[in-house]
């Protein structure tokens, strides 16, 4: 597959990670004008979805795209294992490179998570209705 494909049939998900990306690097006086209801642990939900998302339609992308119809279970692992290895990166880059930013091994629990209710809910919609 080339990088033209790549692009034509992932742009969701590289436009995903990309705003990931730049909702991370930010600085946090950029989010200060956003109301927040005092939703306790709201920046959790946050990294929660965002990775739940960056998979649910990083695998998506992939089902949407498979011509044959068949999941290839290294790549159901790599869609998983892609958006854990981001999440880490961003959280270590955050500590060493982006002050005031902080990584936080609270925020990388919560980030698997979101990987996993993602991978989750596309098994429930789809895989589950296709040969693996």
């Amino acid at each position: 597959m080339n990088i033209i494909n790549i692009l034509r049939n992932y742009w969701k998900s590289i436009a995903i990670a990309i705003i990931i990306l730049y909702l991370s690097f930010a600085p946090p006086s950029t989010f200060k004008k956003i109301p927040t209801f005092e939703i306790v642990n709201l920046d959790k939900i946050v990294h929660f979805l965002m990775y739940a998302v960056l998979t649910f339609v990083l695998m998506h992308d992939f089902i949407h795209h498979n011509k044959n119809n068949i999941i290839l279970r290294s790549f159901v692992y790599q869609c998983v294992l892609f958006p854990i290895l981001f999440g880490g990166i961003i959280e270590i880059m955050q500590s060493s490179f982006f002050a005031p930013r902080t990584g936080s091994w609270f925020d990388m629990m919560f980030n698997i998570s979101g990987v996993f209710f993602g991978w989750l809910l596309i098994y429930l919609s789809k895989i589950k209705r296709i040969k693996v």
